[in-house]
């Protein structure tokens, strides 16, 4: 399988770099803990150079969803890539992602940190998540200053106050909120997909910060892509006391119910590589030889995890690790409870095993999926 890398430029005008990027409050500590967790796969850095589009999944992804969009330049793509309309049919994740600068502007530096050690679902209507990491701790204490030192400074505001949720309750939902988020079990959608679910707002902003950002998102950062909905601040400060002292936990996600049993009709290779391994795995754990000597995250190591070595895009390479698949299929969908969850649930509280399940940052595969796979492996794995 040819992968989309060399001719990403001649399809689609690849630009790279540009002005160097200012400091800011980046540290060489800032800098390696970044490209340990390679969190350039999926966000543009704030005051980074983007990196090239054949290096981000995030560009790669919306770069086809645009070439498929342009006759000519998609009978192009169709000419040099074989599964081209394999590409059109399955990529879908990791386009529109959280703006970082945004985040580092308004998120609590403390709260950052417990999320990249235990990451949970914030956008139920986002089916990716933020993937495990395994960073170390002086990886995370470097990343937790650079937020720190990123936070903008907004004005004190009074301590929230209960009389005000009332009228907070009100604004919330006449005003235009309810059109793009949900809170908890107060309001449970289905909002915008990439708008967080709000029940999380008071652990990830300080009051102070919240009521600034309701006032005037832009303000705090001009990356902010929430609208200004016109709030005065009597206003911003009453939705802010809504958001931080109403009762509006949800109940947790409940689990998976029992596993799917193993197919009993027969499978072959090719049925397991067009729904499940040549269309998700090989993402992160790719043949060198077909990928100009690229191997991925999941197969050279990523996300702060070390190289496996498991490459999971030829059939040689799949049986290599076969006994070890189903594993990690069921160790993912056991995770989903906190990982991928509805509105008006609450992400569950878990015991994470030292091992991520695959994939990694995307939903578990469907039950008939892994009951495919289940059965091709106990097959034998036949080609």
């Amino acid at each position: 399988m040819r992968f989309l890398i060399l001719s990403l430029v001649a399809l689609a005008g690849l630009a790279t770099a540009g002005e160097p990027p200012a400091e800011g409050p980046w540290s060489p500590a800032a800098e390696s803990a970044f490209a340990a967790g390679d969190c350039a796969l999926c966000h543009d850095l704030p005051d980074r150079t983007p990196v090239d589009r054949t290096e981000s999944c995030t560009s790669c992804h919306v770069w086809i969803r645009a070439v498929a969009a342009n006759p000519e330049a998609r009978a192009t793509a169709i000419e040099i890539f074989p599964k081209w309309e394999r590409y059109e049919k399955t990529v879908h994740s990791y386009m529109p992602v959280p703006d970082l600068a945004a985040a580092f502007a308004r998120l609590e530096p403390a709260w950052v940190r417990s999320y990249l050690v235990d990451p949970h679902d914030l956008r139920p209507g986002l089916p990716e998540t933020m993937p495990r990491f395994a960073l170390s701790e002086a990886q995370l204490d470097a990343l937790e200053q650079l937020v720190a030192q990123s936070n903008v400074p907004v004005p004190a505001t009074p301590k929230p106050d209960p009389a005000n949720v009332a009228e907070g309750a009100a604004l919330f939902a006449v005003r235009g909120c309810v059109a793009c988020h949900g809170f908890g079990k107060l309001h449970s959608g289905p909002p915008a997909s990439t708008a967080p679910d709000l029940v999380h707002a008071r652990a990830r902003m300080s009051p102070d910060r919240m009521r600034a950002w309701i006032l005037n998102p832009q303000s705090v950062s001009p990356h902010a892509t929430m609208a200004n909905m016109g709030f005065d601040e009597a206003e911003a400060t009453a939705v802010r006391d809504y958001l931080v002292l109403s009762d509006a936990a949800a109940p947790p996600a409940p689990p998976l119910g029992a596993a799917p049993a193993p197919t009993t009709e027969p499978v072959r290779w090719a049925q397991v590589e067009e729904r499940v391994f040549g269309r998700i795995c090989v993402h992160c754990h790719m043949d060198p030889a077909q990928n100009e000597g690229r191997a991925g995250p999941g197969n050279a190591g990523g996300f702060g995890w070390k190289a496996t070595g498991i490459e999971l895009q030829t059939l040689d390479g799949v049986r290599a690790v076969g006994d070890r698949i189903a594993d990690s299929l069921l160790r993912r969908r056991a995770e989903s409870h906190r990982d991928v969850v509805a509105w008006g649930q609450s992400p569950a509280s878990l015991h994470r095993p030292e091992r991520p399940g695959m994939p990694l940052g995307l939903p578990p595969l469907p039950d008939a999926d892994i009951a495919l796979v289940l059965g091709w492996i106990e097959q034998g794995m036949p080609e």
